[in-house]
């Protein structure tokens, strides 16, 4: 075999090994650990304090992610209700019912309350009512009061500010607990 073919064949798998050692030990500077992703990363305002929480009731996500599939709403009367499947906190939970020209379900009567209740017997489901510590009352979205002929609210304890649906029992919780959601829209 003549040099002439030997030489550029192991010149090239030189510079070839020379270029891959490179790679391998500059790559990690960098990219350095935990900063390099093909995860796309979801850019959601926190709600980190409790006193914060009439303010975060305005502020909507700047990236939110639409579910996969339109939600199926169930007719009752005037409105139409979206039962989720997933669970969130209660701020996202608002923002998903926005995301669909709704809000988190308001319960005014009797009539409304039951079939909500027939609804959420076997999970526990956020609502939109929330405890305003500067008025020290329960307050539903629209800034209407809870009225004490629908439901008898268990005694809040410190950190709870949100409100459940579950097994027919209105429960105060955590905003920060992951519960389903009911959404509420009234059709056009």
């Amino acid at each position: 075999m003549a040099w002439q073919h030997i030489v550029p064949g192991i010149t090239l798998l030189l510079l070839k090994l020379t270029g891959t050692s490179l790679f391998l030990v500059f790559i990690p500077q960098i990219f350095p650990r935990g900063n390099f992703s093909f995860i796309p990363e979801e850019n959601y305002t926190e709600l980190l304090t409790t006193p914060n929480l009439p303010e975060a009731r305005a502020t909507i996500a700047t990236t939110v992610q639409i579910p996969q599939k339109p939600p199926t709403w169930e007719r009752h009367r005037g409105s139409e209700f979206w039962f989720t499947e997933t669970k969130e906190i209660w701020l996202h939970c608002r923002v998903d019912c926005m995301q669909w020209s709704s809000d988190l379900a308001i319960i005014s009567d009797r009539n409304e309350l039951e079939f909500i209740q027939n609804k959420t017997a076997m999970g526990s489901y956020f609502i939109g009512l929330t405890y305003t510590v500067a008025q020290n009352k329960w307050l539903w979205i629209d800034g209407t009061e809870l009225k004490n002929n629908l439901f008898a609210m268990r005694p809040k304890a410190v950190d709870d500010e949100c409100a459940t649906l579950a097994a027919g029992e209105l429960k105060p919780v955590s905003c920060h607990e992951e519960h389903h959601c009911i959404c509420e829209k009234n059709p056009k």
